[in-house]
């Protein structure tokens, strides 16, 4: 019963409040309050930030949890909003001039057509908005699937609408009866499984003159906006199929190519002088029609064959170009990148009366299988879909393959003058206990022929835009090299430099990994190489290795990494000044530095708060950046400013906060046992007296003092929400974890329990009301430690491994992998295998101790989980049922490793607190607690 009628309230409460926050401060008056559970499904998050290209304005939607949001558009001079309830995925005009959007089905609509189970095309949908940002009057479009706007010019949208209802379709049917032939067409068609369009509607934005055009599948404009290209699949009129353009300016269409069949895969070069597309028109009669590539060079009459099997000198026999890979240009539009496919084998067709032969149903699990059964499972759609990338020539109509099926993967440099591709397909079987390896090939797109760049590296490699070059991180040195692509040789940029490029930080068997590249600068001239904290350029021929930061971040322990602001950068000009989010690594304080490449200045600092700074977006046309920052006491609002970071804030929903008791998080040194210096957050709850004495929740996984400004949004979920537990007075602490080889749990007591120590001694912690929760690799941890110490009064273990010795050999359902790779090189840290170190995955695994535990344990593990063996939850909970240990376990069905569906989320965050309130702070029991659920009384009880 009280669940029941907690989620009328939450509903009321939702729908009394809407978005505004003033009312709920109004009504709490100055006193402020804890969290409740109640609070979560009205709590609202900004999502979908957009900033225009002038940077005058501010778009966001503001989302409760539950219930239905809305659009917030705010001029940031003059604070003036304009709002829409239930607007989503809004983009602005390319002269922001108007602002254009989706609208969302009311939730409670919604809900209700899925309650009854409504047809899909019976189910509410979108609409569209369209917003003069002049006046802010609004027109709207009932039933639209999507929108698209040009990308740099043009006072156009374009929008397509839904189909039919299914009244609407079955009223627009012939009611008389269908002759043979009519239902012999439908059953072709049915075979061809193909896909039917609706009307598109391209709207002037100044006047709101529209134009509309039937069965529209796909479309998109050209970036100025002068020219819409769209793709028609008619079923009432199939000969209508086919690729057509649109100008809106001088209301003009033209037809590039018709014929029934599919248009797809269209694609433009850079600068939009040319474009490209695969069609099966020219082969649809066939019972497997086959697709051709099509080009059409912008402002000619029509498209045309580019490359076909059917007429293609060098074309592959037996294969055909392909509709499952993308198309795409190099920069000049002289080269497509398409991909080719086997012609498939046409179905035998079966005899009137010819019974199909009963067969075997089996999967056969080989020792030599490259993957294991059921990762090929997962694969089976990819490997089906695999096509081979080729490239065609369009001035000399050349065409070349440039892959095959041992180098199946291959990508064009931006100009076309070299090909790049890495292959894991000699080490497939390694993957399952080392990582990635992959063999590195350059390819001559012009022959096809290839030639061995670098030879099993880990990870993988990149090329230079450019083309030049090929790069790598070396992990038997941990040195960057270069492959030079001229001349063939291959050079170590880093070996005489006496810093660390490898991860400084990193505690797994496997080797570390780089902190990455920055960028190139135009023309190859150079690449951008991080360390843990400066920035470095690198000549690729080895003349020039030098610090652009001149050394301030390691001397101030500030870690420095590249903002590209224009999204359309790929290359860094020489002469560039760089804007660098920064981070103190000390305190955590972040913000911005600026640098310049080819300077020998230091960094000069621009912004430096104890905040959390969200990834800058600038306007397009304006020098105008959007940004978050935050703490844990400080909503995520958005923020304007300049290029000088001196900002203002354009959202206000930190005002949330305002009727509710909050807390304060800090950053504490401590030491493990072992002496190792670490970091924990500790958070406060407001009001903190030193001299009372609070219980403590401990929440672990590995490194977690790099979140000490997050804001944790309350809500529901899988793990304990440490805003709500702080607002009802417990402590939290968040300690990191750092590891060796060989023991992970007892490097994890190592951390944890000094981190407990500290704060018990510092006297405002009850040493018997100290609670544990973590889920995943937190969750084994968890397992583990309390087998070895009696500290915590309860503790929640989520999805844990109990059994490394049945966990190294299970599968990771998700992905089909087997877990052998994390026991002896990743998370789990052991370092080698079973068989070489037997007596490792006995002593790391909980369920060997489990006669020893004493703590409370609450258990989630679910059935459909991808990550973590679901038996292994069962293994754990059945040894402590037999040894008379109090634990609990809780399977939702159906769910995976994490909870996903909000009514469990929301059941499980009850009851963990209940759980831990019990324990903690001596609340009386639930009754599931006391007498457990039977089976018989699932979905019945009201415990």
């Amino acid at each position: 019963m009280y669940k029941r009628l907690t989620l009328a309230v939450l509903v009321l409460f939702a729908t009394t409040i809407s978005l505004s926050v003033t009312p709920v401060s109004a009504q709490m008056g100055s006193a402020k309050r804890p969290l409740n559970h109640d609070d979560y499904d009205s709590w609202t998050r900004i999502q979908g930030q957009q900033i225009s290209p002038d940077g005058e304005w501010v778009a966001y939607a503001a989302n409760p949890q539950e219930g239905d949001g809305e659009l917030v558009v705010r001029h940031v001079a003059s604070g003036n909003e304009y709002r829409q309830p239930r607007g989503t995925g809004a983009r602005f005009s390319p002269d922001s001039g108007h602002l254009v959007y989706l609208i969302a089905p009311p939730e409670e609509e919604t809900e209700a057509a899925r309650k009854d189970k409504k047809k899909p095309e019976d189910m509410p949908k979108n609409g569209l908005g369209v917003m003069n940002l002049a006046d802010g009057s609004v027109a709207e479009v009932e039933r639209v699937k999507g929108f698209r706007l040009p990308a740099d010019a043009g006072a156009w949208v374009a929008y397509l609408h839904e189909g039919p209802t299914s009244e609407e379709e079955k009223a627009a049917s012939d009611p008389e009866e269908e002759t043979e032939e009519e239902a012999e067409g439908d059953d072709e068609a049915e075979k061809k499984d193909k896909d039917y369009g609706t009307t598109l509607t391209v709207r002037s934005l100044s006047d709101g003159a529209e134009w509309n055009v039937a069965s529209v599948l796909d479309y998109r404009f050209t970036d100025d906006g002068s020219i819409v290209v769209y793709t028609v699949s008619s079923e009432e009129e199939p000969e209508t199929d086919g690729i057509y353009t649109y100008a809106p300016a001088a209301g003009a269409g033209a037809t590039l190519l018709a014929g029934e069949g599919n248009y797809e895969r269209l694609a433009f070069d850079e600068n939009q002088n040319r474009m490209a597309f695969v069609s099966d028109t020219g082969d649809y009669a066939a019972d497997e029609p086959t697709f051709d590539l099509y080009g059409w060079d912008v402002g000619s009459a029509t498209a045309g064959v580019w490359a076909s099997h059917r007429s293609t000198q060098g074309f592959p026999a037996g294969m055909a170009v392909s509709n499952k890979s993308p198309v795409s240009f190099n920069d000049d539009g002289s080269i497509v990148l398409f991909g080719i496919k086997e012609i498939p084998e046409p179905e035998p067709e079966e005899e009137d009366g010819e019974d199909e032969e009963e067969k075997a149903v089996f999967d056969l699990w080989s020792w030599d299988d490259p993957y294991p059964q059921p990762q090929q499972l997962q694969m089976r759609e990819r490997v089906e879909n695999q096509t081979l990338e080729s490239v065609y020539y369009v001035d000399s109509g050349r065409f070349v393959q440039l892959a095959d099926e041992d180098v199946p993967d291959v990508r064009l440099s931006d100009d076309g003058s070299v090909a790049f591709a890495q292959t894991s397909v000699p080490y497939t079987k390694e993957v399952s206990y080392y990582g990635g390896f992959n063999d590195v090939y350059v390819i001559d797109p012009m022959t096809g022929q290839r030639t061995l760049a670098a030879e099993k590296i880990f990870r993988g490699a990149s090329m230079s835009p450019g083309g030049g070059y090929i790069t790598w991180f070396g992990m038997d040195d941990y040195d960057w090299y270069l492959y030079d692509v001229a001349d063939g040789t291959t050079r170590n940029l880093t070996e005489t430099l006496d810093v660390r490029f490898d991860r400084e930080d990193w505690d797994t068997p496997q080797a570390a990994g780089s902190y990455g590249i920055a960028g190139w600068l135009t023309d190859d001239q150079g690449v951008l190489i991080y360390d843990r904290y400066d920035i470095w350029l690198l000549r690729p021929d080895g003349s020039e290795a030098r610090m652009i930061t001149e050394g301030y971040g390691r001397a101030y322990d500030l870690s420095f990494r590249h903002v590209r602001l224009d999204p359309d950068e790929n290359t860094i000009a020489p002469d560039a000044e760089l804007l660098l989010a920064t981070t103190n690594e000390e305190t955590m304080a972040t913000g911005f530095y600026r640098d310049s490449v080819d300077g020998t200045e230091y960094p000069r600092e621009a912004m430096m708060v104890d905040r959390a700074i969200g990834r800058p977006t600038k306007a397009k046309n304006a020098d105008t950046v959007l940004f978050t920052q935050s703490a844990f006491n400080e909503y995520p609002d958005l923020w304007v400013s300049g290029l000088d970071f001196a900002g203002k804030r354009v959202s206000h929903l930190g005002a949330q906060l305002d009727p509710l008791l909050w807390g304060s998080a800090e950053l504490r040194d401590f030491r493990s046992s072992d002496g190792l210096p670490l970091k924990g957050i500790l958070i406060k709850p407001a009001n903190f007296d030193p001299d009372k004495s609070y219980p403590l929740m401990v929440y672990i996984y590995e490194t977690l003092h790099q979140g000490l400004h997050s804001f944790r949004h309350p809500g529901p979920g899988t793990s304990v929400n440490t805003s709500y537990y702080v607002s009802n007075d417990y402590v939290m602490w968040m300690p990191d974890i750092e590891y060796g080889t060989g023991y992970p749990g007892k490097d994890a007591l190592k951390c944890v329990l000094p981190g407990i120590n500290m704060l018990i001694d510092e006297g405002y912690i009850d040493a018997d009301r100290i609670g544990i929760q973590g889920h995943s690799w937190g969750g084994y941890q968890i397992s583990y430690m309390v087998t070895q110490t009696n500290i915590f009064a309860a503790a929640e273990a989520g999805a844990p491994v109990s059994n490394m010795t049945s966990a190294y050999g299970g599968i990771r359902w998700a992905s089909g992998m087997v877990r052998q790779f994390q026991y002896e090189q990743t998370q789990s840290r052991l370092g080698a295998s079973l068989w070489e170190v037997p007596l490792r995955y006995v002593e790391n695994s909980p369920i060997f101790w489990a006669d020893k535990i004493e703590t409370p344990l609450l258990i989630l593990h679910n059935d459909e989980d991808g990550a973590v063996p679901w038996y292994q939850g069962i293994e754990f909970i059945m040894a402590l049922r037999r040894l008379e240990k109090r634990a609990w376990m809780f399977n939702y069905n159906g769910e995976a490793h994490g909870l996903r569906q909000r009514v469990n989320q929301k059941d499980y965050t009850v009851r963990m607190q209940e759980f831990f309130d019990h324990y903690l702070k001596d609340e009386t029991p639930p009754l599931w607690m006391v007498e457990g659920i039977k089976a018989w009384e699932k979905g019945k009880s009201d415990k």
